[in-house]
């Protein structure tokens, strides 16, 4: 059998089946495998890790994609994943792929934007690795964070929660698809070129941890391959029933106009378009409302869209509809 054959899903659950075997009674690992980061509590510190990779053709072309946006997108990603832990990033490092035709300019300004997205967060850019890639730019970032108190996790989900999304879903989606159709950024209005701005400049969301931690949060993921599928993955850790209320599925203008120019539907890029980063948060539906008021105090737009109905073994992630009705939603980013 194939990896494609295989499929995404089905080969990561086959490798934590056996990595978890190495380290399944360790007690420094307070989460492992299956979350945004693992955590490690060193010392009586709780160490968060994380590791992305970019790949040319896959994640981004390099004719629109200007090499300062991908220096800060390839950290700011890996931030996006501490911070769903309830972490601070603290260090960084960089595995760089080049073709080696690629002027020396070219390096300096992508790591001008590593280094602009680091002094932003107060994240430590301390090297890492560079090396001949035959096949295109690649990129690997691995961010180690400290999480003070209980790291969030996608497990905790509890029937009764209500869902809580940070900020406006499927701007990034509409500005891959603006770039992707050669929709250039003088040609656009600029509600339009934020989109463009979102996909190449993500914001991690590390304003929001002090907030959070003043909550009790059951439950968090990043939004990386939309909100249906990462919502799944938290619906599977948590064995329960989600029902999102698409009418509550916060689309902004932006979006909207985005979605006309190339021909998409803004529902669908809010729901599976993905690498957004924006937060998706379980909690006791008796804070959800002081919770999203927080966000919004602090310049964090926040959305109540949804509810954990009921436990399911399997997890599950349904739709309900104007008319009331209950689908089940699919759908999302999935390499294989």
């Amino acid at each position: 059998m194939k990896v494609r054959e295989l499929g995404e899903y089905p080969l990561v659950a086959r490798l934590c089946e056996r990595l978890e075997r190495t380290f399944g009674f360790d007690k420094r690992v307070l989460v492992g495998l299956g979350d945004d980061a693992a955590v490690l509590e060193i010392d009586g510190v709780k160490v968060a890790l994380t590791v992305d990779t970019q790949l040319e053709n896959a994640h981004f072309r390099r004719r629109w994609m200007p090499p300062f946006d991908l220096g800060w997108k390839s950290i700011a990603i890996s931030i996006s994943d501490v911070v769903a832990m309830g972490g601070k990033p603290v260090a960084a490092l960089l595995g760089l792929g080049l073709t080696g035709d690629e002027p020396v300019s070219f390096v300096d300004e992508f790591y001008d934007g590593a280094i602009a997205i680091c002094q932003a967060t107060g994240t430590l850019l301390l090297g890492g690795d560079t090396v001949r890639s035959p096949v295109g730019l690649m990129v690997s970032s691995i961010v180690i964070g400290v999480v003070e108190g209980e790291p969030f996790r996608r497990d905790g989900a509890k029937v009764g929660d209500e869902i809580i999304v940070t900020g406006f879903l499927g701007e990034s989606a509409a500005g891959f698809w603006l770039l992707e159709q050669n929709i250039s950024d003088a040609q656009i209005h600029p509600l339009l070129s934020k989109c463009v701005e979102r996909f190449r400049r993500p914001t991690p969301r590390l304003s929001a941890v002090p907030v959070l931690r003043s909550f009790p949060i059951h439950a968090a993921i990043d939004i990386s391959d939309g909100l249906v599928i990462d919502a799944q993955r938290m619906a599977k850790a948590s064995k329960v029933q989600i029902v999102v209320d698409l009418s509550d599925v916060p689309l902004s203008q932006a979006l909207k106009e985005a979605a006309t120019v190339t021909g998409k539907d803004a529902l669908t890029l809010a729901l599976t378009g993905g690498e957004d980063y924006e937060l998706l948060i379980v909690v006791p539906s008796t804070v959800s409302p002081q919770l999203c008021e927080a966000l919004t105090a602090i310049g964090i737009a926040a959305h109540r869209i949804g509810a954990v109905t009921s436990e399911h073994e399997e997890g599950e992630v349904l739709g309900k509809h104007a008319d009331g009705t209950l689908k089940p939603l699919s759908g999302g980013f999935q390499h294989f």
